[in-house]
């Protein structure tokens, strides 16, 4: 059963997140800077990591620029909140959209529960 976060939920989330996420994307460029000699302790590394974010809850939508999304409802609708690695909190939400469809999260504007 999929557990959705609410705003707050998924910022307390955060701090524990951070570090997974920043190891991710330096994992990503290691592996990508060198196809040909992939070490199999970075490849197992990377899976672990994602795993352990996964467990938390989120999921990670982009390992380059360190994209994370949280389950969400709006409306009773299943939405993403949506986190990047760099940003602070969680600003923005959206829905089958994806990144590109992104909305500043505002509780006046829209109500994430």
């Amino acid at each position: 059963m999929t557990h959705f976060f609410t705003p707050e939920e998924a910022n307390r989330a955060i701090p524990e997140i951070r570090p997974l996420v920043a190891r991710v994307v330096e994992l990503k460029k290691k592996i990508d800077a060198t196809p040909d000699k992939r070490s199999k302790d970075d490849v197992d590394g990377f899976s672990l990591l994602v795993s352990k974010i996964e467990e938390k809850g989120a999921e990670l939508k982009d390992a380059d620029i360190g994209l994370i999304d949280f389950p969400a409802l709006r409306f009773s609708e299943p939405v993403y909140l949506c986190w990047k690695l760099g940003e602070e909190e969680v600003l923005y939400w959206h829905g089958s959209e994806g990144f590109r469809g992104r909305k500043l999260l505002r509780p006046e504007a829209a109500k994430i529960v």
